[in-house]
């Protein structure tokens, strides 16, 4: 009976403990279920600059963190707005800045409600740009702008500079089929805060960009399209120079742009030589750098530029790894990697090749790349073609630079570059395959359309659905197909963003 009553007592006390368990969990999960969850913190500006140059106004914000709720507004007859969440200190606001200039006329800041909001006051929309990078905000505002009041369809005569040694202006020609809007960009390269540079849309050749986006990632002024690449893949057809460094090899010996080191616009048609020098004095010939295969009996010299891996080996071909002037490897089968520094030599397997590919590692090589005429020492270049003025005189060698003939009399979207007796440089869009507002030129009426405007030298660029101008990051012409990837591009920067601190890459190969 006695061990009965102290069972029923244990019983009892196990079941009060464990009713008091329940109870404080039952507690425990109401009070959680009541705490009020946390409130995310906002960002925190930390700074606030001004930067001026002779051409921008820079706005540059700084915030603990990546703002939130990010808005912008940008369209015509009403201020530029920007509005995003983050916390500021009330005596920091409103900031108002006024400025007399063609584009720029006001900023004015203020902090209300936890968002910052900025209106800009400009003439032209889409001038001004914003970049976001990480936790900072920086708007880029163009104090100048190309006459604002005037459309495609109206001629005009040179406006207020974009920038110092650059003016653009926009006018119509009307030929007996049609009207064909015209944008132009006259450039001195004298200018010593001007510089011209060729641009690839990535560090690596096979990708593209559209004109507008090269023009604002390399914070330039304006820009134009470049030289033909090949469409799937984004890589550039002909020669292309960037601070003296061969990028890629010319094809068909075509017409070039070249700019000297002391700025001076010249042409000519191109052609690339080269060899690698055997021990026993033969020679394995190069006949072009990171360009297509054309012909079955090419050998061409790929460099990093071209990508992490050469393309694939020929039929019947081989590849050749060079490292530090040596062999490091061959293949037959699979497409060798490129090194940042070594390059792939890729062509027949002809007793030369061969011979090459079997040398000791330990063996150095004698490997020469050059042009004719000699541009070892150009600056930049870019390729195109045909001609369109050379000397003075309207000059169309399509056939000679193997263009097909059918394109000599089609009517299209072109882009040029041509260079003027007092040594400017134009760059020059048609817009086309537009009825009855603008039906593009045949290359003969591009060619009298670079002589009227005065160049007594200049050549096609790549043209049709690639034709595109950018001013400041706005496309200021009108593309047939819209604002579509292209490989290159020629644009053009001032001082201070674009001084010539980066030093000069050797040619590659030497």
């Amino acid at each position: 009976m006695k061990a009965y009553c102290l069972n029923r007592l244990l019983l009892r006390s196990a079941q009060v403990l464990l009713n008091a368990v329940v109870l404080i969990a039952v507690l425990s999960t109401g009070a959680e279920a009541q705490r009020p969850s946390p409130v995310p913190v906002a960002a925190t500006l930390h700074k606030l600059q001004f930067l001026e140059s002779g051409t921008h106004t820079q706005l540059v914000l700084t915030l603990s963190r990546s703002p939130e709720a990010l808005v912008v507004q940008d369209d015509p007859g009403k201020p530029m707005t920007i509005s995003f969440k983050a916390a500021a200190s009330p005596g920091d606001f409103p900031q108002n800045r006024t400025f007399n200039q063609p584009n720029l006329k006001g900023v004015f800041i203020e902090s209300r409600n936890g968002r910052i909001q900025i209106f800009v006051k400009r003439v032209l929309p889409g001038s001004v740009t914003l970049a976001r990078q990480n936790s900072r905000l920086t708007l880029n505002m163009p104090h100048f702008l190309s006459q604002p009041g005037n459309s495609p369809e109206k001629a005009s005569s040179p406006g207020p500079e974009l920038a110092p040694g650059i003016q653009h202006r926009q006018l119509t020609e009307r030929l007996p089929a049609g009207p064909v809007r015209v944008n132009v960009l006259e450039i001195d390269p004298q200018n010593p805060s001007v510089t011209i540079t060729p641009a690839l849309a990535s560090n690596r050749m096979g990708a593209k960009a559209n004109v507008a986006a090269m023009v604002a990632g390399h914070q330039a002024v304006a820009g134009i399209n470049g030289s033909f690449f090949k469409q799937d893949k984004g890589i550039p057809l002909g020669i292309l120079i960037i601070n003296q460094e061969l990028i890629s090899g010319p094809i068909y010996d075509r017409v070039a742009m070249g700019i000297t080191p002391n700025n001076e616009i010249v042409m000519d048609r191109v052609r690339l030589g080269g060899e690698v020098l055997l021990p026993d004095r033969r020679r394995v010939p190069i006949h072009t750098i990171n360009q297509p295969r054309v012909k079955s009996n090419q050998t061409v010299l790929y460099t990093s530029r071209w990508g992490k891996q050469a393309p694939p080996v020929p039929e019947d071909g081989l590849q050749i790894l060079i490292r530090q002037d040596r062999v490091a490897a061959v293949s037959q089968t699979e497409a060798l990697p490129i090194p940042q520094d070594g390059m792939v030599l890729s062509g027949p397997a002809s007793p030369e090749m061969l011979a090459l590919g079997s040398l000791n590692p330990n063996i150095p090589l004698s490997l020469n790349v050059y042009t004719l005429p000699d541009w070892s020492g150009m600056k930049h270049a870019v390729g195109g073609g045909p001609w369109l003025v050379r000397n003075g005189t309207p000059y169309v060698d399509l056939q000679a630079q193997h263009f097909t003939s059918r394109s000599l009399g089609s009517r299209e979207p072109r882009s040029a570059v041509g260079v003027t007796a007092q040594g400017k440089m134009l760059l020059v869009t048609v817009d086309g395959r537009q009825k009855g507002v603008s039906i593009g030129m045949t290359l003969y009426e591009m060619a009298y359309l670079m002589k009227k405007l005065g160049a007594i030298n200049a050549m096609n660029l790549d043209g049709g659905s690639s034709t595109q101008m950018s001013v400041y990051g706005r496309t200021v012409n009108r593309p047939s197909a819209g604002s579509i990837g292209v490989s290159n591009s020629l644009i053009i920067k001032t001082a201070p963003t674009d001084t010539a601190s980066n030093p000069s890459a050797p040619l590659p190969v030497k």
